[in-house]
């Protein structure tokens, strides 16, 4: 940790995560409560992030491959500019008194087009300043820091909201984005360009390497799986149920924030354990562990009944999903070519997000045929229980690494 703060790229790098991540977060909690309370449509809350999450899935792959070409800092810089931007064209509308539902679903859906772009080149990014050996370090840093400010961002919006306006808390998101832009513009982070190998390549070539590579490996196939099924099952339906549970329990905007504080407190422990203690034994049976009893609490969660029940346990939730997410993706990392960082990454940030949609439009319409939130949240985390029992089963080799 000594050494990671003498970096002064990775440091940098730290900063506009932090600015990042307070935009994005108070930004993803005034949409969220504006449709519950301003335009009381809760029954779309699936859609909207259904539609923010959906372009990833195409935009993500291509943003591996950008990654392994493109000078990263590049590509980071470009989109927190053009997110600044977005969210500006929404305190305008709002301001304007226009701010309807086809606006949020546009505007969400070009900035998931741009973060299937951010997330390959951050990931890949930070083998690239640091060494191998301080990667665990790097990523707990990287995410202890995005989950303190997970921490903040939703409580300040929160109180924001019910003292002000929505307009203030889009102008501090804007405010946010633009100086996470200017903290990793190229000059400032300085990582070098891709070396070109002199060989004429197309997109769709260096699509078919990386996953030909990740198809190769088991490791691969079985850390993609745990990615999967903490998304699918547990993740998607908890963070889309957030807001629905709130209003159900006559709770308002600070309560939402509360629940979102909560989910952020547990998996900012996890962060700073994984900060501290640097696993070498036993990774592989951790991360499955976590995994499975996270699902068994996804099913007590869904049936607490008040606000206050319902934040210890997403906190629960949240330290547990961390250790199943962060030692899963340090080990893919620690086991990939430097040249196909990008590519992999890609794929790997494609299970994490190309699985939120479907789950959460699937959500969504099952509410829409008169199913409880609270049924559905059950039922869903039951199937993770059964999906993790399998890979546990399955995963003999993943079981034993360290």
């Amino acid at each position: 940790m000594y050494t990671l703060s003498k970096n002064k790229k990775f440091m940098f790098l730290l900063g506009a995560e932090l600015f990042s991540v307070l935009g994005y977060s108070m930004f993803l909690l005034t949409i969220s409560w504006y449709i519950v309370d301003q335009l009381k449509q809760p029954q779309y809350m699936g859609l909207l992030l259904a539609i923010a999450s959906l372009p990833r899935m195409f935009t993500m792959i291509v943003g591996g491959v950008m990654a392994d070409r493109t000078q990263k800092s590049k590509i980071l810089f470009s989109t927190g500019i053009a997110k600044t931007i977005l969210i500006g064209v929404l305190l305008y509308a709002y301001l304007d008194g226009n701010l309807t539902f086809p606006i949020l679903l546009v505007v969400s859906f070009l900035l998931g087009c741009l973060d299937g772009l951010f997330f390959p080149a951050l990931s890949s990014l930070i083998p690239v300043l640091v060494e191998k050996k301080e990667l665990q370090g790097a990523n707990t840093m990287i995410h202890s820091s995005q989950e303190l400010v997970f921490l903040i961002g939703p409580v300040i919006a929160g109180a924001l909201i019910n003292y002000y306006s929505f307009s203030v808390t889009f102008i501090i998101s804007m405010i946010s984005m633009l100086i996470y832009s200017l903290l990793v513009f190229p000059t400032i982070i300085k990582d070098e360009k891709p070396l070109s190998t002199g060989e004429k390549s197309t997109v769709f070539r260096e699509l078919q390497e990386g996953y030909n590579y990740v198809r190769a490996s088991p490791l691969y196939i079985v850390g993609i799986g745990i990615i999967i099924v903490i998304n699918f099952f547990i993740f998607g339906p908890l963070f889309l149920s957030l807001p629905l549970l709130a209003k159900e329990e006559g709770g308002t905007a600070l309560h939402l924030s509360f629940l979102e504080a909560g989910f952020s407190i547990g998996s900012l422990v996890a962060t700073v354990m994984l900060l501290i203690v640097t696993l070498h034994k036993n990774r592989g049976k951790l991360t499955l562990n976590s995994l499975i009893t996270s699902a068994i609490l996804m099913c007590v969660f869904s049936q607490i009944p008040s606000i206050w029940g319902l934040i210890p346990m997403v906190s629960l939730i949240g330290f547990l999903g961390f250790m199943t997410f962060i030692p899963t993706d340090v080990m893919i990392q620690e086991h990939t070519d430097p040249k196909m960082m990008g590519r992999v990454m890609g794929i790997v940030f494609l299970a994490q997000t190309a699985f939120d949609p479907i789950s959460q439009t699937l959500f969504s319409f099952l509410m829409t045929l008169g199913i409880s939130v609270r049924y559905l949240l059950f039922g869903f985390a039951a199937m993770g229980v059964v999906f993790s029992l399998f890979i546990f089963m399955k995963a003999k080799n993943w079981r034993m690494m360290h």
